[in-house]
């Protein structure tokens, strides 16, 4: 008797277990009632839930309580690769984000013995929802990745991934983008980076700072330009306003910014950049002029360019940290019921916080240090006159 419920239970097992794999029973439906189950297969309740656990142990089925038995979603199911899907702009430029966050998800996501598929929105939004949905429920992704920004929420790839049953991070959003799309994001604090640039540069003696923001809606990193005056003031500085401008983001136009703040009065002693890839063609202009970074002028970036240290001088940023921007995301991917709450909604945006690197582009000049010690001197005598 025992050999024959054995074998009883070992046939069911291998009957369910060809239906799952074979797509009769398909991803994430409920199978019938135990007792009906049981009934449609010829065996008992007992013997049933033997072949059940044994699936279950496969990883093909999911009991859950109150609600029944189900077959395991293939973003779920054991013996497959678990891979992550990095969906990225279509914007080539060497100032694209995307091109120094995606390495380092793959790179995070292989520690982990993660796969990751890289891909464009332009891609995504070449098929139907329908047909990004199967390719993901046929893929085992576990979660989606966006390395881009600025969501308006009309965008066509929020509506292709609206249905996805797997968690979706924008990494290095904007602020807006989480309440735009309905995705959970990762937002470094640019509006105080900003502020702490140009802190940095006045605590490093400089009183007349040139900005160069640039012209889209996020013109000096969450501050308009009457921010970043009222920024100066209360840094004890009384700006010049022709040394606040905003400029495209294109080499020649650039340095030809730079050749007339620097032909101006009062002429900068620092510049302060909207990124490192404008400090880029800041350095060139400056070097055409024939002037010495930092003796001549500081230069300041802002957005943390990975190769900004091998600038000839290294280059002082505001650094977002891309490579944790990366390894942040794939965590959050890794922790589901930590970050994607779909009742509350709990943590839909996460502060990421930012770094100063401050570097030999804005070290304090001997004429500087000298002129500090002087406005010391004098500060002091007169303490001593009038005390």
């Amino acid at each position: 008797m025992k050999t024959a419920v054995t074998l009883k239970k070992d046939q069911v097992y291998l009957m369910l277990k060809k239906l799952i794999v074979d797509g009769k029973l398909a991803p994430s439906e409920k199978l019938p009632r135990e007792v009906d189950l049981a009934k449609a297969h010829g065996v008992g309740q007992v013997t049933l839930r033997v072949a059940l656990s044994k699936l279950e142990e496969d990883g093909l089925i999911k009991r859950v309580h109150g609600r029944g038995t189900f077959v395991t979603p293939r973003s779920e199911k054991r013996g497959t690769e678990k891979t992550i899907m990095v969906i990225h702009s279509s914007t080539t430029g060497f100032e694209a984000p995307w091109h120094y966050i995606a390495p380092e998800i793959s790179h995070f996501a292989e520690k982990l013995s993660l796969k990751t598929f890289v891909t464009t929105n332009d891609a995504i939004e070449m098929h139907s929802a329908q047909t990004v949905k199967a390719f993901i429920d046929n893929n085992n992704i576990i979660g989606i990745i966006l390395t881009m920004n600025h969501f308006n929420g009309d965008e066509s790839i929020i509506d292709k991934l609206g249905n996805i049953d797997v968690p979706i991070i924008i990494a290095h959003a904007r602020r807006n983008d989480s309440q735009n799309t309905g995705f959970t994001s990762i937002v470094v604090d640019e509006k105080s980076g900003w502020e702490t640039a140009i802190s940095h540069l006045v605590a490093q003696g400089h009183s007349d700072i040139a900005i160069i923001g640039n012209k889209t809606s996020n013109p000096f990193r969450d501050n308009s330009k009457a921010e970043t005056i009222q920024l100066l003031k209360l840094n004890g500085i009384n700006p010049a306003p022709h040394l606040v401008c905003q400029i495209d983001f294109d080499k020649s136009a650039i340095i030809n910014i730079v050749k007339e703040l620097m032909n101006s009065s009062p002429r900068p002693t620092a510049i302060l950049c909207y990124s490192d890839f404008y400090a880029i063609y800041v350095y060139e202009a400056l070097a055409q002029l024939k002037l010495t970074i930092p003796d001549d002028v500081a230069v300041m970036g802002i957005c943390g360019f990975p190769d900004a240290k091998f600038l000839s001088p290294p280059l002082s940023t505001i650094d977002y940290e891309y490579a944790e921007i990366g390894k942040m995301a794939v965590e959050m991917i890794m922790e589901p019921k930590k970050w994607f709450d779909a009742k509350t909604g709990k943590e839909k945006l996460r502060m990421k916080p930012f770094q100063l690197r401050a570097r030999k582009s804005t070290e304090k000049t001997k004429q500087k240090e000298k002129k500090t010690i002087m406005d010391y001197s004098i500060q002091h005598a007169e303490q001593l006159v009038f005390a």
